[in-house]
């Protein structure tokens, strides 16, 4: 007996066969699977990451080239390094041929380039899956026919392409630039040198975001990534002062910094076998995770036990106290960062004056080139080596402030909060206050740890603590514009905005002299007015202006707010 085909509906399209073709081009980059948006979707941090290491190398091979053009220049640098103390030179990398071009960026700019990859991979593996199981936004991943260790895979993957990429920009602009800028025999690096410190960036970074990756699933993102930053950050610290200071030796035995030690492409002297235990443990502790988010629940996560919280500071009262006591957390956290390093920098100060008075040319030779800092001082010392990387810490620090109150309306909270009686204005206004109260908070421990660094010097306190001000002000000046642009456009724009715009003044301040670019160039850069406040000279136009900023933005972004729709 024959069976009739069931007829169609009228009016029903004819069903179709399969979905629409995936370009290949797609599959890579674009939305034709998880990997290639994941990709997709890291592309800003792929160019910062990029483009500050790139940066670095250039600027860095340029300002040797220039400053110590003639064999002799670099025999009297090469000497100087040589008779400073062990303490002072554990602020960074291992000293070799610092005679050459790369030896010298090697020592000086080496750890920064592990640092900037090593804090990209931590904060973009400890959130890949973390925060979006915590949001929901994996759900319907996982009901697709992809499965949770795809998922895992293909995100894992794309972060290590990225890191790739990064890493091989970083070593062509590194042989490109020390030929560019050879001016002494050894200056040019062969091709060996910069594929042995982009592969070392590499693994730095990767087995740095592995603690994060694997941790994420059992104590979620923030616990991961504090654990992973503390080990990434103390590693660095224990490994430069492990040979001054005993009782760090066994800690520095478990940090990967020192494991790597001897291994310095840049100034000629290899390890390539040290980097095999790097390579390994990453791959391990990628595996964890991987297992660790096929086998437990989306979004299932056990706290990290730590002191509660005092009631009063949780501010449940307003938009104000409830901004401050969830960004308050993060600030100490930042504020604690830059006190050891502060206080680090100006306990060092009091040995560098001691090495200054046996080389008494080469006193004189650094206070003419930094006429008015008082280099000897600790106030100064913070000046010359401090206050520029602080206002970068601070700056993106910020960043995650103005991120943190745009999450209420990115996470939709911010419909419920207006349904009571509470105006968007008032919202935006009352928790950007909030902001700033973190931003005060992070500046005032700052500010102790550099007491404490400067006492230990027997120097001026007073001096360089007021200064320390300066750098919350730069960051709330940040935070004004993140609160204008989140107010006037979208609040999932506020801390990216914020972050470029520092990193891109980061640039431009540290670029601009060393490559002799224009002065209306370096006069772009917000921190260029902020005088020397370390050692007492301020820029009063600098401050209002960064005032200005906080105050202003906070109410643009208040005045954006009740003119636009949420979300």
């Amino acid at each position: 007996m024959a069976i009739e085909a069931p007829a169609s509906e009228a009016g029903s399209p004819p069903m179709s066969g399969g979905g629409a073709a995936v370009s290949m081009w797609s599959r890579f980059y674009g939305f034709g699977s998880i990997y290639a948006k994941t990709l997709r979707d890291s592309r800003l941090a792929f160019m910062i990451v990029a483009g500050l290491l790139g940066g670095i190398i250039l600027s860095g091979a340029y300002a040797i080239a220039t400053a110590y053009p003639t064999p002799a220049s670099r025999l009297d640098l090469a000497n100087f390094v040589d008779s400073m103390p062990a303490s002072l030179r554990g602020m960074a990398s291992n000293p070799v041929n610092i005679g050459t071009l790369g030896g010298y960026i090697s020592w000086k700019y080496g750890p920064f380039f592990a640092l900037i990859a090593g804090l990209w991979s931590i904060v973009a593996l400890s959130g890949t899956l973390a925060s979006e199981a915590q949001r929901g936004s994996l759900d319907m991943v996982a009901a697709a026919p992809f499965g949770k260790r795809r998922i895992a895979l293909e995100k894992l993957a794309a972060h290590v392409t990225g890191m790739v990429g990064a890493t091989v920009f970083l070593a062509v602009i590194t042989y490109v630039g020390t030929q560019a800028f050879a001016t002494v025999a050894g200056d040019a690096l062969p091709v060996s040198a910069a594929v042995g410190i982009a592969l070392w960036v590499a693994l730095i970074g990767l087995v740095s975001g592995s603690v994060a990756w694997a941790l994420a699933p059992f104590v979620g993102r923030g616990s991961a990534a504090g654990v992973a930053g503390a080990l990434l950050m103390g590693g660095y610290v224990v490994s430069g002062y492990s040979t001054s200071v005993p009782a760090l030796q066994l800690p520095a035995d478990l940090s990967w910094f020192h494991w790597t030690a001897g291994h310095l492409p840049l100034a000629g002297q290899y390890d390539w076998l040290s980097l095999v235990p790097v390579a390994l443990v990453a791959l391990a502790l990628f595996a964890v995770g991987v297992i660790a988010f096929d086998r437990r629940d989306l979004g299932v996560t056990s706290a990290i036990p730590i002191p509660a919280m005092p009631g009063a500071l949780l501010g449940v009262r307003g938009p104000t106290g409830r901004s401050f006591g969830e960004r308050l957390p993060q600030a100490l956290a930042w504020g604690l960062g830059l006190a050891v390093f502060a206080a680090l920098i100006a306990a060092s100060s009091r040995s560098f004056a001691d090495t200054l008075t046996k080389s008494p040319d080469t006193a004189k030779l650094l206070t003419t080139v930094f006429r008015g800092y008082g280099i000897t001082t600790g106030g100064g010392f913070l000046q010359l080596l401090f206050a520029f990387m602080g206002y970068l810490v601070a700056g993106l620090a910020a960043a995650t402030f103005v991120s943190g109150w745009a999450s209420d309306e990115n996470g939709r909270r911010l419909e419920l909060l207006l349904a009571s009686p509470l105006g968007r204005a008032r919202w935006a206004i009352g928790s950007g206050l909030g902001v700033f109260g973190a931003v005060a908070v992070m500046t005032a421990v700052a500010a102790v740890g550099i007491a404490i660094g400067v006492a230990s010097a027997g120097s001026d306190v007073v001096t360089p603590v007021a200064g320390a001000i300066t750098i919350g002000l730069y960051a709330a000046a940040m935070a004004g514009i993140g609160f204008a642009v989140g107010g006037l456009f979208r609040n999932a724009f506020a801390g990216e905005a914020v972050a470029v715009l520092v990193i891109a003044t980061f640039l431009i301040d540290f670029l601009a002299p060393a490559l002799n670019l224009p002065d209306w160039v370096h006069q772009l850069a917000l921190t260029s007015h902020l005088g020397q406040p370390m050692i007492g000279n301020w820029d009063p136009a600098g401050l209002a202006a960064c005032l200005a900023l906080a105050i202003g933005g906070l109410l643009i972004g208040g005045l954006g707010m009740r003119r636009r729709d949420v979300n």
